[in-house]
């Protein structure tokens, strides 16, 4: 087995592949008089019987309920303490050349813009601020004030209200003071797919290649939001708009790669299975900007003087809240490893009561950044649209510990399917208008540890707000934890509750303290379709004072450090990565098929280069294996219990739908265009609940199609012919059992293309994406698009060939509502790009009208680039389709 394991401050812990035996866990006490109906008692000794003493990653209980191991947020895993970052060698932005006003009369915000900008050429250092008042305004045409898109660069102050950052414009629409990183994950050709599904909180991840990948690189692991996906949330008819889209899931970096095995070994584990069905992808990117820091000043906004503030101003020209919405105050995307530290707001003289335009802290696509010992107070504008938001979390793994939120719309909020691995330990929140929450999509496994609410609660139920299919919201979270809730008043919505938690799946409330203490876990929800049983669990309500540990976090950060250099990097039997391994995980179970005689072989890597391993391999099919780690005069035991399954493991169910990851099918249910050929992707479901994809299996599926003039398949690619719906059937058989399905496909009439001569488009990339590709803007699919947040975005359109071109023609998205600005660029090599259009701007239109945007000239080129400078609404560019016109006169070249 060729491995390669890079040497990292962290450690690998290990799951069950199936729930324990009851006997590992503690039986609760028989439940007190006043313990709440529906709810558990503690155990005696205050412990929670989901994390007995003996606790370890991948704990279960008889129920198959357990408790993520959330001690890698924040600042590189917790495995390192903050940065003390000192003044030796820092660039004082009020000294030459910068010499910014620290009274507050002058605009800063070229002078301290070009002292960070020095600073990142330098490849870091420490921008300060000494005490006083900087005053700073979004230059024109840029979206913040502030901007660090380099790293290991610091912005410090001379303390809490001693340095003051202080945004004096008042239309602060769509706009940051302070920005961290200025785009997406910047991602690269290597990619491949998981070939096997992954149910558990797994480390090891089964690939179809692991070669081009490398310990250190950084990857995203997105899924498709297909449309068994949508089942079995209970959400078809509510996301039904992101049916197809590929969505960032986890963020990681490399531990270990296999390339013999074709494993791949990631930093943190992830946290909800990966079914092969939904298109598992891991991408590479490049690094993430990092190692930044924001440490020790005050920041403010001046209010806006306008009238205007109810729910729905932010539409309304001319209003307060139009001006401010969306307007943040610190927005970091797309960073790593960095940090946020003692900074709070504060009102400006001028201002009433306010101390911000509208949001806080938002940690959009991070990975373990830390918040620590911040203060967000009263935003202005607390309107729909996602304003006056406190504090949220869109990325994987952050930490915001010993941090307030005072007098917000939404205290502190989770949003996206990217939101999962977050830890808020030691949060204070005080009178929102609305509770903090889960709030869209599905925020998996995150863990709120001692938060204390004043007029506030912590709410994780289904919301439903309407019956459009593009509603956001619906099933928010699963596996996510409450611990140790202290209530000093209830918001004032709910009589005396603090925590409502309504999660698919399974969800946890364990232990609740303080005057107001109520727990509401026995709701049954709002959207039909979702079915959110279990309630979830309730345990040690009002119990909070006895519950031990008392705070999950810290109790298990301190389980996992110093065991680090102990940990496993691989786990395989007979070759094949077991499901669920996790770092510390010292337990197992491993089903081998029906029928087995053959002793297995058991076969593990050591994260450390410096650890030894010895295996000592079972005695049969039915006994033990063990593998000792050992470093140092340290040794750390796993072992894998081996059963053989009672039953052989026949088909139970085949389904099958498009495979979206070639061109050819519609993005929008099952249709494709008349003229268009798309593959189709089948999975069978066996009868112990295994997915089995039949072409990496050997196993033939026929397909037949009911219509042989609407279309007609050739293997599993199906033909489309002329418009009408055409029944496909798919069979297997295997171990003599087969298994049938069928499936509706729509034929629709294909999409009106310019007239004129087109080039041939071989590829499409981006500099970002939201998960509507690039690759949507050639695909001829009008409910497609590229989409991607941010001026200076852009799309590179490449040439089958290089020709003359002297126009393009491109469908915008929501054309008939706004107007888009954008550059058009040339190239022939990819490297050196010609202008030919500068500050286009489109019309206005009819829906899905193409515009037409001709050159001055005609250029021969081979690469187009659109360079996007958002909409008359926002910033984003968004693009359906776009086509480049061949010269006349070489049209027969």
């Amino acid at each position: 087995m060729r491995t390669k394991v890079i040497s990292l401050l962290t450690a690998i812990s290990l799951t069950l592949s199936t729930a324990l035996a009851g006997s590992q866990a503690k039986a609760a006490d028989p439940a007190p008089s006043d313990v709440p109906a529906g709810t558990l008692p503690l155990d005696a000794d205050g412990r929670s019987h989901l994390y007995p003493d003996n606790w370890y990653p991948g704990f279960q209980d008889t129920e198959g309920r357990f408790l993520h191991d959330f001690s890698y947020a924040g600042y590189h895993r917790g495995e390192d303490p903050l940065p003390v970052v000192g003044l030796t060698g820092s660039i004082d932005v009020t000294k030459a050349p910068y010499n910014a006003d620290s009274t507050g009369q002058t605009d800063t915000t070229a002078a301290i813009q070009k002292a960070i900008d020095d600073a990142s050429a330098k490849g870091g250092g420490v921008v300060y601020l000494p005490e006083g008042t900087y005053k700073v305004n979004p230059p024109a045409g840029q979206p913040y004030a502030l901007g660090i898109n380099a790293s290991h660069v610091v912005l410090k102050g001379a303390g809490m209200n001693k340095t003051f950052v202080y945004n004096a414009s008042e239309y602060m629409k769509q706009k940051d003071i302070i920005r961290i990183g200025n785009g997406d994950w910047v991602k690269t050709a290597t990619s491949t797919r998981l070939r096997k599904t992954v149910s558990e909180p797994s480390v090891l991840l089964p690939v179809e290649h692991a070669a081009g990948f490398a310990p250190g690189d950084y990857v995203v692991v997105t899924f498709e939001t297909t449309q068994p996906f949508l089942e079995e949330l209970g959400m078809q008819n509510k996301w039904a708009s992101r049916l197809g889209k590929v969505e960032p899931i986890f963020y990681r970096q490399i531990v270990a790669v296999d390339e013999t095995n074709n494993t791949i070994t990631v930093d943190v584990p992830t946290r909800y299975p990966l079914k092969i069905r939904d298109n598992i992808t891991v991408t590479k990117t490049e690094a993430p900007i990092s190692e930044i820091g924001l440490e020790d000043f005050s920041i403010a906004n001046v209010q806006n003087a306008k009238s205007g503030l109810g729910e729905d101003d932010y539409k309304v020209e001319g209003t307060a809240g139009y001006d401010a919405d969306n307007a943040k105050a610190i927005n970091v995307i797309a960073a790593a490893n960095s940090w946020i530290r003692n900074i709070n707001t504060y009102k400006p003289e001028g201002n009433s009561t306010y101390h911000l335009l509208s949001k806080g802290v938002i940690l959009d696509r991070t990975k373990n950044v830390t918040v620590d010992h911040v203060t967000m107070e009263y935003p202005q504008y607390r309107g729909a649209n996602g304003n006056g938001y406190l504090y949220q979390l869109i990325g994987n793994d952050n930490l915001i510990t010993d941090s307030k939120a005072i007098g917000a719309r939404h205290s502190f909020t989770y949003a996206n399917f990217s939101a999962n691995g977050n830890v808020m330990h030691n949060v204070y929140s005080e009178n929102p208008s609305l509770m903090s929450d889960f709030h869209m999509y599905l925020s998996m496994a995150n863990l709120i540890d001692n938060m204390t609410v004043n007029g506030d609660g912590i709410s994780a139920i289904t919301r439903d707000y309407g019956s459009s299919e593009t509603n956001r919201h619906g099933v928010v979270t699963t596996e996510s934890v409450f611990w140790n809730t202290t209530g000093l008043a209830a918001h004032p919505s709910k009589n005396g509750i603090i925590v409502e938690s309504e999660q698919f799946g399974n969800g946890y409330v364990i232990g609740t303290q303080g005057p107001v203490n109520g727990v509401n876990v026995q709701i049954k929800g709002s959207i039909p379709d979702a079915d959110t049983s279990p309630f979830d669990m309730a345990e040690g309500v009002g119990q909070g004072e006895k519950l031990s540990p008392q705070s999950l976090f810290a109790d298990q950060s301190a389980r996992r450090e110093g065991q680090m250099s102990l940990g496993l990097s691989s786990l395989l039997v007979n070759g094949d990565p077991v499901d669920g391994v996790q770092f510390l995980k010292t337990q197992y179970t491993y089903t081998l098929p029906y029928g087995t005689t053959q002793t297995p072989k058991l076969e593990a890597a050591a994260l450390s280069p410096e650890a030894s391993i010895h295996i000592q391999q079972p005695s049969g099919p039915n006994g033990s294996g063990m593998i000792t780690a050992a470093q140092d005069g340290k040794t750390l035991e796993y072992q894998v219990k081996f059963q053989v399954a009672a039953n052989p493991a026949l088909p139970k169910s085949i389904s099958f739908g498009p495979d979206r990851s070639e061109l050819g099918w519609r993005s929008a249910s099952d249709a494709i265009s008349a003229g268009n050929k798309g593959k189709l992707k089948a999975l069978i479901t066996l009868n112990n609940g295994d997915m089995v994809d039949p072409e990496q299996a050997g196993i033939k599926v026929k397909y037949t199609a009911d219509d042989q003039q609407l279309g007609n398949m050739r293997g599993d690619t199906f033909k489309a012919k002329k418009p009408g719906t055409v029944t496909i059937t798919a069979a297997a058989k295997l171990n003599g059992v087969q298994v049938s399905a069928s499936k509706s496909i729509a034929v629709l009439e294909p999409m009106q293309e310019p007239e004129g001569k087109l080039a041939k488009v071989a590829q499409v990339t981006a500099s970002a994406n939201d998960g509507n590709l690039p690759v949507n803007v050639m695909d001829r699919d009008p409910d497609s698009r590229w989409s991607a947040d941010g001026k200076g975005q852009y799309l590179i359109v490449e040439l089958a060939k290089a020709k003359k071109i002297d126009q393009v023609d491109i469908l915008f998205y929501s054309g008939d509502q706004r107007t888009s600005t954008f550059d058009i660029e040339v190239s022939e090599d990819g490297g050196h790009y010609e202008k030919v259009l500068s500050q286009a701007v489109s019309s206005k239109t009819s829906p899905n009208a193409i515009q037409s945007f001709a050159f001055p000239k005609p250029v021969k080129a081979k690469y187009i680039k659109y360079v996007g400078y958002g909409n008359s609404l926002n910033t984003w560019n968004s693009i359906l389709e776009i086509w480049a016109h061949i010269y006349k006169k070489d049209m027969d070249k």
